[in-house]
C-alpha cells in the first residue's frame, strides 16, 4: 500500500517508476537490434539492459520491505 504522506514512499516510488522506464526502454532497444539483426548493439545494451532489470526489482523489494514497517 502507498502512503502518500510518507517521504521514503513517494521518493522510493518515483524512482521505482524512473526504473520501470528505463527497463522498458532498454527492453525495446534490445528487441529493435534483435529485429534488425545487429549483434553488436545487443552486445553493447545487453549490460544496461540488465543493470535496469537489476535496479527495477531492488527498488521493488525495498518498497515491500518499507510498507511491512508501517501500521494501519
Amino acid at each position: 500500500m502507498w502512503v502518500q504522506n510518507y517521504q521514503e514512499c513517494n521518493r522510493l516510488w518515483r524512482e521505482y517508476g524512473f526504473a520501470t522506464n528505463e527497463d522498458i526502454k532498454l527492453n525495446g532497444q534490445m528487441k529493435l537490434a534483435a529485429l534488425r539483426y545487429d549483434p553488436g548493439l545487443s552486445d553493447v545494451l545487453a549490460p544496461a539492459c540488465e543493470a535496469a532489470t537489476q535496479n527495477r526489482e531492488s527498488l521493488r523489494q525495498q518498497i515491500k520491505v518499507h510498507e511491512a514497517t508501517h501500521e494501519f
